[in-house]
């Protein structure tokens, strides 16, 4: 679980939650799209990760590996209170119940996410006073590691 990736957290859990049929790729035009570390301005609905403050758990006794979880921020964007929420809430049960030494393959390379996990509940952020969009964080900490 060191803290070398190819690729940021933000995207390998973008994808994750793509995987995992929580969210759409953004060039499908579908619902719910992923992004990772930029939220543009449309669609209404839409899901962003973030990189955020992860734990240095220090390093491993015998071989002197650095042992991190990786901190994520799990943005969901909604027009309305009630489907924000609904959204939010399973995608964070989902990764609660759903990822145990998941694979996730981004570009050539794969990663093994050993499980998210949740720092927060689901927080409302409140709504934007301009758009009127609603706002949902999830907080966690995610150990991974690349394998390819």
């Amino acid at each position: 679980m060191a803290g070398n990736l190819t690729h940021s957290v933000a995207d390998i859990v973008r994808n994750l939650i793509i995987d995992l049929s929580l969210g759409t790729l953004p060039s499908s035009s579908a619902a719910w799209p992923v992004f990772a570390e930029r939220e543009p301005d449309k669609p209404d609905n839409c899901i962003t990760v973030y990189g955020s403050q992860g734990r240095d758990q220090g390093r491993m006794m015998i071989d002197g590996e650095r042992e991190i979880q990786h901190g994520v921020q799990i943005s969901v964007r909604s027009q309305s209170t009630t489907t924000g929420h609904q959204k939010a809430l399973t995608i964070a049960t989902t990764l609660d119940d759903s990822v145990k030494q998941t694979s996730v393959t981004f570009s050539t390379k794969t990663y093994l996410v050993h499980s998210v996990n949740r720092t927060s509940d689901v927080l409302y952020a409140g709504k934007d006073p301009d758009t009127k969009r609603n706002l949902f964080t999830i907080n966690a900490v995610v150990p991974l590691e690349q394998t390819v």
